[in-house]
């Protein structure tokens, strides 16, 4: 098939080119060293040393009184500084929790005051997003101590017999210590293998996604050059039909632009330790998706785009905006969530968004819809751009 030679010319001149190698691959590597050294473990620190107001979502199920004074008069009256209290129906708890709406929520399950009034085991679940910080902590611990104070002398005083004449009965079945400090709190989270992400593991995704769309801004940029320098023409003269042409040239920068993401992908685990998650085949596809994702996207503005020169600097000016909203230059972690569900539509916000998913721990079946989407977001970018392609080819050529 004649459109090898294309691809594998493609690939030729991209090894050769040594201005393009330290560009497209050594760069993010020194830039991804610069800004993890320079951040450090600020992502992992910052929830474990900022104290602030927070909303905890509560399921009150318990119809007596203690349930009543834990949420309105510690949760709502007592800790009004720090929590705001929300009532919901468990459903609609389980719900924001899931969407990350809320960070914290508890269920106070039913016959909570009496559990604690006859000195039994009793259970509140505290659900939380992965990794909440100190909010799930403070929770944790104000239950706790609500519990080994208040149910303790209610029992006590449930448990003396009343004095009769000239006959005193002691104390009987009063619970023991071990009793009353059993386990309160059975926390759940959306996935309990959850990881923090480092800043090295942050900027190694974020700096990889950036540099894959300049290089896919360069080779879409040489595909104009090549029809302005009658590059093009000449080889239309030979066997190669047009089709094969542009899948020669696509198929050449998708597997350049997989080389440099698995080189940036290789290179950071071993030089700085970035651990991209546990799932293999979710980082391979991921990848895989992305850069079909990102190709696509270079096809549809080279088909709008005829000049090289203005493609290069509309190009130039995408990346970076979509570099900005994506997350390359500034953490997505400050940024409202519907800004993160909008960048997901960029192959750059998409593919950051699930890579830091992996490195949370997040397995393959977890990611799937988001590589689905990638992989169709791209195809109908290339189906876009292809179209537009053969009906500027036909006008020329009419």
């Amino acid at each position: 098939m004649t459109f090898w030679w294309l691809t594998v010319k493609d690939l030729l001149v991209f090894v050769r080119d040594k201005k393009a190698f330290l560009t497209l691959v050594m760069m993010p590597l020194l830039l991804i060293a610069i800004l993890g050294a320079a951040f450090g473990n600020m992502m992992t620190e910052d929830e474990e040393v900022t104290i602030e107001k927070f909303t905890l979502g509560i399921v009150n199920l318990d119809k007596g009184q203690l349930s009543k004074v834990l949420t309105e008069e510690v949760l709502t009256k007592g800790l009004s500084k720090q929590i705001k209290v929300k009532y919901y129906q468990e459903d609609a708890l389980n719900k924001k929790i899931k969407d990350h709406e809320l960070s914290v929520g508890i269920i106070i399950e039913p016959e909570f005051t009496a559990s604690l009034m006859e000195g039994k085991e009793t259970k509140v679940k505290l659900l939380t997003v992965p990794d909440p910080g100190i909010k799930a902590i403070i929770v944790q611990t104000v239950i706790e101590q609500f519990s080994k104070s208040i149910p303790i002398q209610a029992v006590v005083a449930q448990r003396v017999q009343p004095v009769n004449a000239g006959n005193e009965s002691p104390i009987q079945d009063t619970p023991s210590a071990e009793k009353i400090n059993q386990p309160l709190l059975k926390e759940t989270t959306i996935n309990a293998q959850t990881k923090m992400v480092g800043s090295f593991q942050y900027y190694a995704a974020a700096m990889g996604v950036m540099f894959l769309l300049m290089t896919v801004v360069q080779g879409v940029s040489t595909m104009i050059l090549e029809k302005e320098q009658e590059v093009y023409k000449r080889l239309l003269l030979t066997n190669l039909t047009y089709t094969k042409y542009l899948f020669g040239k696509l198929l050449g920068l998708v597997i350049i632009s997989l080389l440099q993401a698995f080189i940036i992908i290789i290179g950071t685990k071993l030089l700085f330790g970035v651990d991209w998650g546990s799932s293999v085949t979710g980082i391979i596809m991921m990848t895989l998706a992305f850069v079909i994702n990102a190709c696509g996207l270079g096809v549809l503005a080279g088909s709008l785009i005829k000049k090289e020169k203005s493609f290069n600097v509309a190009g130039s000016l995408g990346v970076q905006i979509m570099a900005a909203l994506g997350g390359s230059m500034v953490p997505l972690y400050i940024f409202p969530d519907w800004v993160l569900t909008v960048t997901k539509l960029f192959p750059n916000g998409l593919a950051l968004q699930t890579y830091l998913e992996l490195m949370s721990g997040a397995s393959f079946s977890e990611i799937l819809p988001a590589v689905a989407g990638s992989i169709g977001l791209g195809l109908l970018f290339f189906a876009i751009g292809l179209f537009r392609l053969s009906i500027e080819r036909r006008g020329s050529y009419a």
